[in-house]
């Protein structure tokens, strides 16, 4: 029996059809072209109402300005919930993200192998303890994790967005995961 949770054949980037560059439709086109081509934004491509939906949810939860939590914190939280999950595509695209948020990718990287072991300030280790809470055991998420997030210096509208950061990335990593999207050849270059 085959391992479901490898990524697709050599060649392919989606278990699904995967329409040749330039040759989407129309509706699709242009979201492929303004994420570079990149494999995930193929892979929703076939569905151009899903890829327009998961796109302007990624670019409204990653947006430099105007969210509560700083982007560094946004990233922090995709990187641990997708190395959680397994997820190699979200996990070195967002480990990537968050070495440049933070201009250090050597501890970007080292968040992503163990993030117990990066040195996290008591802010950053509330986050990664809650959202690794709400990734495996959300019937398990208590007032006492709230509670320790206030702790460490959270408003209750920051809390929100990391739950909402952690919980999408759930959904994120599950679409990609399933499709079997690996990384693009260009997250190996940097």
């Amino acid at each position: 029996m085959p391992d479901t949770h490898l990524p697709s054949p050599p060649g392919r980037i989606s278990r699904l059809p995967v329409a040749e560059r330039g040759s989407e439709a129309p509706a699709a086109r242009a979201l492929v072209e303004q994420h570079h081509g990149e494999n995930w934004i193929r892979a929703l491509a076939l569905n151009p109402d899903f890829a327009a939906r998961f796109s302007a949810y990624f670019q409204s939860l990653f947006r430099a300005e105007g969210a509560r939590l700083p982007l560094q914190e946004r990233e922090l939280i995709a990187v641990v919930v997708s190395a959680s999950n397994g997820c190699g595509l979200c996990e070195i695209h967002h480990t990537l993200a968050l070495g440049e948020a933070l201009g250090d990718p050597v501890r970007a990287r080292r968040i992503a192998l163990d993030p117990h072991l990066a040195g996290l300030s008591a802010r950053e280790h509330a986050l990664v303890a809650f959202a690794l809470k709400v990734t495996r055991q959300p019937r398990d998420v208590s007032d006492d994790d709230f509670q320790a997030l206030r702790d460490a210096g959270l408003d209750d509208g920051e809390i929100l967005e990391a739950l909402e950061t952690s919980a999408w990335f759930n959904h994120t990593n599950r679409v990609f995961i399933s499709l079997g999207v690996p990384p693009d050849d260009a997250y190996f270059a940097r």
